[in-house]
């Protein structure tokens, strides 16, 4: 008789070779864990976030999940610890709509020296990803960041935040024309997503949209 399990021979030979459990990504706790990386509890736990409202220059925004502290954490293993193997993790999260029509995934820069001291940008892993699943090309060449700034999670303040990213970015003109998906971890305030696309749109972008990970409940 056929069988109808879809399990390709290389899922059969890692399940023979190491068994379950597995870590899940979410609680870092081992447990049985399903092919998103969670185990039951988790993912009963998760919410996904309706789109917080959109405002200029962005022309739309796509968020997977509600914010929660089990999240956070997760995500610091991936920026803080360098658990690179989050990237793909997160990345299922992340969604470009059809109708955006996008042309290119631009990662959230980092200054230069951040980056240095991190080892990576995290938002580059988490765009690579993306490009892969979506078959949209993606750039870390097209937007950079020039201002050493404070980071925004010491700022509470929404206009101060504003103030700390203004004039922090700049764009190649290779934008001009093209429809751009920033891609982001974490979209609080939207200070530094905003500033991103005011600076592509003054360098000629058709469109800029945004695809992050999570948010908090707007």
């Amino acid at each position: 008789m056929l069988s109808s399990d879809p399990k390709s021979p290389l899922t059969f030979l890692k399940d023979a070779l190491m068994p379950g459990p597995y870590q899940c990504y979410l609680c870092d706790e081992e447990d049985v864990i399903g092919e998103d990386g969670l185990c039951d509890a988790c993912r009963s736990m998760l919410k996904y976030m309706p789109n917080p409202t959109c405002l200029q220059p962005l022309d739309d925004i796509t968020v997977g999940l509600q914010y929660c502290d089990e999240l956070s954490a997760a995500i610091m293993r991936f920026k803080k610890h360098g658990q690179k193997e989050y990237a793909g993790f997160f990345t299922q999260f992340l969604s470009v709509p059809q109708e955006w029509n996008a042309d290119i995934l631009v990662p959230v820069p980092m200054h230069p020296f951040k980056k240095w001291l991190r080892g990576f940008n995290h938002t580059e892993l988490l765009a690579s990803y993306l490009s892969a699943s979506t078959g949209i090309p993606y750039s870390a060449k097209l937007l950079f960041k020039t201002k050493l700034s404070l980071d925004q999670k010491t700022i509470r303040d929404p206009a101060e935040r504003r103030r700390n990213m203004r004039g922090s970015f700049t764009a190649d003109p290779l934008v001009k024309g093209l429809r751009i998906v920033l891609v982001d971890d974490v979209f609080t305030t939207g200070a530094t997503v905003y500033e991103c696309a005011k600076t592509l749109k003054q360098k000629g972008a058709a469109a800029v949209y945004l695809s992050a990970v999570t948010s908090p409940s707007h």
